[in-house]
C-alpha cells in the first residue's frame, strides 16, 4: 500500500485563500473598472487570469509565475476567510498599474520628441536642403564638413525615399532584437557571480528582491518553515540568480530553522535582507521587519522611475535641439562665407 504524503499545515491557509480566488478576481476587476484604467495592465491581468485557472496550491508554490502572487492572496485573505486585508491588496494593484504607466511615460516623452526630430529632417530635406544644395553647387562653394554631412544625410531621403525607410525600420528591429539579446544574456549570466554582480543593484535585481522578501514575510505569517518558505520565496523573485541562491540556502538550513549567514550563498541578498532574517526572536527572521524590507524595495521602483522621467524629458528637449542647430548652423555656414566674398 502506497504512503500517504502529507501536506505541510501552512497549505491549509493557502487552501483557504484560494477557495476564495473567484470572489478576489471580480473584486480586482470591478476596481480596475472604477478607476477607469485605459486597460488591465499586464500585471493585474496575469493575476487575474491566475485567480480564474483551476491551478492547486502545489502549483503556486511550484510555480515562479504564480508564486508571485502568493503576497497578494494572503494579505486578502485572514485566517477565518475575512477580507480584512483587501485594502492592501488593492493598493498593491494600484501600484502595478501605476509603475507600468510611469514606465511608458519615461519613455514616450522622448520617443515622440526623436520621431518628430525625424519626421522634422525629412520634410527639411524634402523642401528645405534641396534649395541650399542647389545654390552651393551653382557657386561652386568649398563646403564645411558640417554642411556636407547634412547633405549626404539628405539626398537619399529625397533619391530614395522607400529605402531609406526600410533601412530606417530595419534599423529599429535590429535595435529592439539587440536590447531582447541583452536582456536575455543577462537573465541567462546573472547566476555567474562575476556577471550578476554587473548587474547589482538595477531595477529587475531590486523588483526580484521585493518579490523575495514580500513572499518570504507572508510564508513566514502563515507558520511556513523558513527551509520551504525561501525555497519558494525564490521562485517568486523571478530571477535565476535569488532562485540559484535560495536553493542553496534552503538546503543549508535544513532542520535547523536558522539563516546560515556564513553559507556560500548569503553575499547573493543585500545586508538588508540578512539583517531582517536574524532580527527576530531566538535570532530568527522578523516578519515585520522583512515587510518593511518589501515596502522599501517597492518604493525604491517606483522612485527610480520617477527620477528617469524627470531628467530624459529635459535631456531629450536639449538634444534634439543641438541636432536642429547643428543643421541650421551647417547649411548658413557657407551663405556667410559666400555673402563675405561678395561684399569682398
Amino acid at each position: 500500500m502506497a504512503e500517504t504524503i502529507q501536506r505541510p499545515e501552512f497549505y491549509q491557509r493557502l487552501d483557504a485563500a484560494l477557495a476564495r480566488r473567484t470572489k478576489l478576481a471580480n473584486a480586482i476587476e470591478a476596481f480596475a473598472e472604477e478607476t477607469k484604467s485605459l486597460q488591465i495592465g499586464k500585471d493585474v491581468r496575469e493575476l487575474v487570469i491566475a485567480l480564474r485557472g483551476d491551478a492547486s496550491t502545489e502549483q503556486f508554490v511550484g510555480e515562479g509565475s504564480k508564486a508571485v502572487w502568493l503576497p497578494l492572496l494572503l494579505r486578502g485573505f485572514a485566517a477565518d476567510g475575512s477580507t480584512e486585508g483587501f485594502r492592501q491588496i488593492l493598493s498593491d494593484v494600484t501600484f502595478a498599474e501605476e509603475n507600468r504607466r510611469s514606465k511608458w511615460r519615461t519613455f514616450a516623452y522622448p520617443l515622440v520628441i526623436f520621431g518628430s526630430a525625424i519626421l522634422m529632417f525629412v520634410f527639411l530635406s524634402i523642401t528645405v536642403i534641396p534649395t541650399f544644395d542647389k545654390m552651393f553647387r551653382e557657386f561652386e562653394l568649398k563646403l564645411p564638413f558640417a554642411t556636407r554631412s547634412v547633405l549626404s544625410m539628405s539626398r537619399p531621403i529625397r533619391e530614395q525615399p522607400i529605402l531609406t525607410c526600410l533601412s530606417i525600420l530595419a534599423a529599429l528591429v535590429v535595435a529592439w532584437g539587440l536590447r531582447r539579446l541583452f536582456h536575455w544574456i543577462r537573465r541567462e549570466t546573472e547566476s555567474n557571480w562575476f556577471f550578476g554582480s554587473l548587474s547589482t543593484g538595477s531595477t529587475e535585481k531590486v523588483k526580484a528582491m521585493a518579490r523575495f522578501t514580500s513572499t518570504l514575510a507572508e510564508l513566514l505569517n502563515i507558520g511556513a518553515p523558513l527551509q520551504e518558505a525561501i525555497l519558494i520565496a525564490g521562485r517568486s523573485s523571478q530571477s535565476k540568480q535569488f532562485r540559484h541562491a535560495s536553493r542553496v540556502l534552503s538546503r543549508d538550513i535544513g532542520a535547523s530553522e536558522k539563516f546560515k549567514c556564513d553559507s556560500a550563498v548569503a553575499h547573493n541578498f543585500p545586508s538588508l535582507v540578512v539583517q531582517a532574517l536574524e532580527a527576530g526572536q531566538n535570532g530568527g527572521p522578523s516578519i515585520a521587519l522583512l515587510r518593511q524590507v518589501s515596502a522599501i524595495y517597492f518604493d525604491r521602483v517606483r522612485l527610480r522611475f520617477s527620477w528617469s522621467e524627470g531628467f530624459l524629458a529635459p535631456l531629450s528637449i536639449i538634444g534634439i535641439g543641438l541636432c536642429i542647430g547643428y543643421v541650421v548652423i551647417a547649411l548658413f555656414m557657407p551663405l556667410i562665407s559666400l555673402v563675405t566674398g561678395l561684399s569682398g
